[in-house]
């Protein structure tokens, strides 16, 4: 479908209008899910993610199969991994943490 506009949007570019009337143009910021940090806290929480499920899977397995005693292994560090979920979280509040400390 073609536009009958002379001119394409470029929605990396902002126009703004201030309370002066006056337009002022500029460039957007990236959006923020493409932040170095933003990247990072996803990163870490699909490690652990990973590492949980895939701990988790070979528990069921061991499992299945018979071995009650490599299941209870896997179980038990099944557990010891969980807080593998949290560094992404942690991450992210000690970042918003150390911007706002109050120098005494």
């Amino acid at each position: 479908m073609t536009s009958d506009r002379p001119f394409g949007l470029d929605p990396s570019r902002t126009f703004e209008v201030g309370r002066d009337g006056a337009p002022r143009e500029g460039m957007a910021p990236p959006p923020e899910w493409l932040s170095v940090r933003h990247r990072l806290i996803l990163g870490l929480f699909a490690l652990g993610a990973v590492v949980v499920g895939a701990l988790a899977g070979l528990t069921v397995a061991a499992f299945a199969s018979g071995a009650q005693g490599i299941s209870a292994i896997f179980a038990l560090l099944t557990l010891a991994a969980s807080p593998l979920l949290l560094l992404g979280p942690i991450q992210d509040w000690w970042r918003h943490r150390r911007g706002r400390r109050i120098e005494r």
